[in-house]
């Protein structure tokens, strides 16, 4: 039971320290991209964190199986080089032992990764989904952001303002669309200036924004046509967009809910989530002989080809989940022969040095006789 514990804490706290740094680069990177989206005036800035924290589980369910096995590579790897396994082997820890207890490890690693994909990520997804939804049928006035010159998501149109109140009044707009005049014909710019200004319904239910005390130029750039305008008040429609009805995607769908369809990229996704539990205990026992390395070789050794074997594994899944919506192989089966094929695998790895002993012992005496004397 203490080994149990003593293996059982220097795995998972190397498999979290792993899970944060992937975790921290991962967030990082997805956060930017928002970031980017925020300052173009697509998303508002108070929902950011809320994107970031309802993304994490789409992060762990992949962080969670490939740190866990690059915390048997380095936790074992490191007793196997500083010689502590052939110790505990010496004092009648055996190699069953071990298996026994990294499969335990990996039972619990396991239940983390299904609540994960099973559940918190849809849920996850589906609440993104949901702000995005709300997102899209929002107007560059919803999430006009002051002291910043904002781009309508046609491109047509910019905006600024140098104020913005809780309760919607704007102080010193300026507002510049491009409009199509005709075919091949140059494109009108409209440019509008107002100290103040707010919104505003009308009967129909189309929203404006009113203008008070500026002026509006109209004209073609290049020529010296404009036409100059002075007005106390001004209406400018604000365009929402056309689309708007809610979309979902797949991975934000309930695993209940994948479960009871027919259709075959519902069928790859249910695929997909359950896979990603089942590697866990295979990746786990490929990395109990790679991570068996001689003292004078180095804990790293093995590192690199274990990592290969993860990466194949995955991709070599996302193909066949591919091949599973294009009802290119047999549903019933699907992933299920990858799985096969990479427990083969990880068998053959348990095998290699039992086998590679009397190989090793026949290249000895192959050597002997070449150069034995005549």
């Amino acid at each position: 039971m203490i080994l149990y514990r003593y293996f059982a804490s220097q795995v998972f706290l190397t498999m979290f320290a792993v899970a944060g740094v992937v975790l921290a680069v991962a967030t990082a990177w997805r956060f930017s991209g928002y970031l980017d989206e925020a300052a173009q005036g697509l998303l508002t800035q108070d929902i950011l964190f809320l994107i970031i924290a309802y993304r994490l589980p789409g992060f762990l369910e992949l962080v969670i199986p490939i740190s866990f096995f690059l915390s048997i590579m380095l936790v074992y790897g490191r007793l196997w080089a500083d010689s502590e396994m052939v110790v505990l082997q010496a004092c009648g820890f055996s190699d069953r032992r071990l298996l026994i207890t990294t499969l335990v490890l990996a039972f619990l690693v396991m239940l983390l990764t299904a609540f994960v994909t099973l559940y918190l990520k849809p849920m996850g997804d589906a609440k993104v989904e949901d702000l995005f939804n709300e997102q899209r049928s929002m107007t560059e006035f919803d999430t006009l952001v002051p002291g910043r010159f904002q781009t309508l998501r046609t491109g047509k149109r910019v905006t600024y303002t140098e104020e913005l109140t809780d309760e919607g009044e704007l102080d010193t707009v300026f507002i510049s669309e491009f409009r199509s005049t005709g075919f091949q014909k140059p494109k009108e710019v409209v440019t509008v200036i107002a100290e103040s200004g707010h919104s505003a319904r009308d009967e129909n239910g189309d929203r404006f924004l009113v203008l008070r005390n500026g002026k509006r130029f109209s004209g073609t750039p290049g020529r010296g046509d404009y036409q100059v305008v002075e007005y106390e008040e001004y209406g400018q429609l604000i365009e929402r967009e056309r689309n708007l009805e809610p979309h979902y995607r797949r991975g934000a769908i309930p695993t209940l809910t994948l479960a009871q369809s027919p259709n075959p990229i519902l069928i790859a996704e249910l695929q997909w989530r359950l896979s990603l539990v089942v590697i866990v205990p295979i990746i786990a026992l490929v990395a109990v002989p790679l991570s068996k390395v001689n003292p004078r070789q180095g804990r790293y050794t093995r590192l690199a080809p274990g990592m290969l074997f993860c990466i194949l594994y995955i991709v070599s899944l996302s193909a066949a989940r591919s091949a599973v919506e294009k009802e290119q192989l047999p549903i019933g089966t699907g992933m299920l022969t990858i799985h096969t094929i990479f427990f083969v695998v990880m068998v053959g790895f348990f095998h290699l040095d039992k086998l590679g002993r009397p190989f090793g012992a026949l290249i000895s005496m192959f050597r002997r006789k070449s150069y034995a004397p005549a």
